[in-house]
């Protein structure tokens, strides 16, 4: 269990490391865009600032720093370490401060600030490379600061409000932008994980173990290898000392304790349990298998649309939280006695906390699949009612 965990936490790793080296490109070439577009408006209006030097001294700060973080960024490909991260913070405030005294003149007129807007762009190159809270507040500290300095420059003239208000806007938003994006997309990742993960499952045997069982299953089966080949080359002496018999018993417990459940649990039971997102809030009640008996199209469809149901509350940024309870029922109806008819399967999903307006297309397309549904809602019920026709196994 712990290495099928370890292995999923890897694989989320890896992709999320993937996808931020891809986004990194964009927001690398949006933060250059935007420097040059700030260095351009500083230029366009060298004439008008009233300690040019000082505006100078901030660019050449700031390009400075971005030189060195880009020499820096191919030593390290992940992470920024929180020390360089701090000293950069510290030699940007310098940037800010020096590009305010630059461009301070009482009134509504003067050149805009530059430097210290351009600062946000730089945090956009970071958004990859630190957690999202660093640069959450960082730039919102830079926005506080430059809503200050324009208070105290006095610019109260609603012609001089707007582009005090868009100056501000182009500091803040990039970087804040380009943190959501790296959130949406780090959860859209996880969700599209979870849902391979438990996909795999439709293809099991009616009764079959778990993926992670699977994997208890070879570690008990490497132990009792090793035992029996230590027997049969004579390094474990017989009779078997206290410490190895209890050790033998142990395993031979759990042999059979994994294949009794093996005997119990459908592949929905274990698409269910080993998935992070349906796990905590999805319940299956399929005392007699009959999740077992579903083809291959059907488990799709029950699946795909119970991770829909589920899954949405995530994607729409609700925060009431949904359960579901799928109730499958042992009920064989067999039209006019013909064996051909099939057997029908009532499946019952029962969820809470989903609004009917709100549930993805793609889950009512997915239990189509499954058997003809009839829908009602009832308070913050919607239940599901679904007739499924399989096949009569000679087993039933």
């Amino acid at each position: 269990m712990t290495a099928s965990l370890a292995s999923t936490v890897n694989s989320a790793t890896e992709r999320d490391a993937l996808n931020r080296s891809r986004l990194e490109i964009g927001f690398n070439l949006t933060g250059c865009v935007l420097i040059a577009y700030q260095a351009a408006i500083m230029l366009l209006n060298l004439g008008s600032y009233p300690a040019l030097p000082f505006t100078i001294a901030a660019w050449v700060i700031l390009i400075a720093t971005l030189i060195i973080g880009l020499v820096i960024h191919r030593r390290y490909r992940e992470l920024l370490p929180t020390g360089l991260f701090i000293a950069a913070l510290a030699a940007w405030t310098v940037v800010v401060a020096l590009d305010i005294a630059g461009t301070w003149n009482s009134g509504d007129q003067g050149a805009p600030p530059t430097a210290a807007v351009a600062v946000g762009a730089a945090l956009l190159l970071c958004v990859t490379l630190r957690p999202p809270r660093d640069i959450v507040v960082t730039s919102i500290a830079l926005g506080i600061v430059l809503a200050g300095a324009f208070a105290l420059h006095g610019q109260h003239h609603p012609f001089a409000l707007g582009p005090a208000f868009i100056t501000i806007a182009l500091s803040v938003a990039p970087p804040l932008l380009g943190v959501q994006i790296v959130r949406s997309l780090r959860t859209v990742v996880q969700l599209e994980l979870d849902l391979v993960q438990v996909q795999s499952t439709v293809s099991s045997p009616r009764f079959a173990v778990g993926m992670m069982a699977s994997e208890e299953l070879a570690r008990l089966d490497l132990a009792a290898e090793r035992l029996l080949d230590g027997v049969a080359t004579g390094r474990t002496p017989l009779p078997l000392d206290e410490h190895t018999a209890s050790e033998a018993a142990s395993i031979a417990t759990e042999l059979r304790l994994h294949l009794i459940q093996g005997r119990r649990e459908t592949w929905l039971y274990h698409a269910v349990t080993e998935s992070a997102l349906l796990g905590p809030s999805v319940t299956v009640s399929d005392p007699d298998g009959l999740a077992g008996l579903l083809t291959r199209d059907q488990r799709d469809g029950l699946l795909t649309a119970i991770w829909l149901l589920i899954s949405d509350p995530v994607r729409l940024g609700q925060n009431h939280p949904r359960e579901l309870l799928v109730t499958l029922e042992r009920r064989v109806r067999e039209a006019a006695m013909d064996p051909s008819a099939g057997i029908h399967i009532p499946i019952t999903i029962s969820a809470t906390g989903v609004p009917r307006n709100s549930v993805d297309p793609a889950a009512w397309q997915a239990i189509r699949k499954v058997g003809r549904y009839v829908e009602t809602f009832s308070g913050t019920t919607l239940r599901i009612d679904i007739e499924s026709v399989v096949d009569n196994p000679a087993d039933l």
